[in-house]
């Protein structure tokens, strides 16, 4: 079995015009011989949103490390997170708010995958792609937010990548709302298959370049991408 990760984010023109920073972040880690990924976008209205989603993916790297080897579930592994966050943002934290996605796999395939919050969590798992994103979450018209959430606003899933093409895809919502549900398991199957005839480093520029030239109605927005798949 072999794994590859890769990911990238992009400010959107939007922000570049009004000298903003990106409010998003972007996570792709090796860990214990497999890997973590998480994407994060930080509320538009919020002044220092883009340092929530930073420090966001940053506690999902330190939550998965913390729990390797305990046999966590996903909502103990994402209660982790939320902790780590607000313990260092205290009680300012509402000028830092941000949404959290995250994925972890082992090097024998095992998986587990949480969300809260605006943007999309696709799985693909012996060859059958699933939408694991909720109603409430990225489909919906209220954002939550990593501070905010309860235990039962976390979508949460634990899955296996069992042959090669399977993987796990997160991305944020300035990506996730211009596209159809016809047209995900191609834009899944494009990443893999880039990813697989090339590296990681090479990925992440074609994923930038990607995002760089994204031209639908909500090009404005930033955009942010990370996956983990099954290449042998």
């Amino acid at each position: 079995m072999k794994l590859a990760a890769t990911g990238s984010s992009v400010i959107g023109p939007a922000h570049l015009f009004e000298h903003t920073p990106n409010q998003d972040a972007v996570l792709v880690r090796g860990i214990q011989k497999g890997w973590c990924i998480s994407v994060a976008d930080g509320l538009g209205s919020r002044p220092l949103s883009y340092i929530g989603s930073r420090y966001c993916v940053q506690s999902v790297q330190r939550s998965l490390e913390l729990q390797a080897g305990f046999n966590s579930t996903p909502l103990q592994i994402s209660q982790q997170i939320q902790q780590f966050w607000l313990s260092h943002f205290g009680d300012s934290h509402s000028a830092f708010e941000t949404t959290c996605l995250w994925a972890s796999v082992t090097p024998a395939g095992s998986g587990m995958a949480a969300q809260v919050g605006d943007g999309l969590l696709l799985i693909k798992s012996q060859g059958q792609l699933r939408v694991v994103t909720s109603l409430r979450d990225g489909f919906g018209n209220q954002t939550q937010t990593l501070s905010k959430a309860k235990d039962h606003d976390w979508t949460s899933v634990e899955f296996t990548l069992a042959q090669p093409g399977d993987g796990v895809l997160l991305m944020t919502d300035g990506i996730s709302d211009d596209l159809i549900p016809e047209h995900l398991e191609g834009f899944f199957d494009a990443i893999f298959q880039q990813l697989k005839r090339s590296n990681k480093r090479r990925c992440k520029r074609w994923l930038t370049k990607e995002l760089n030239e994204w031209t639908t109605p909500r090009h404005g927005d930033d955009k942010s991408i990370a996956g983990i798949f099954r290449t042998e």
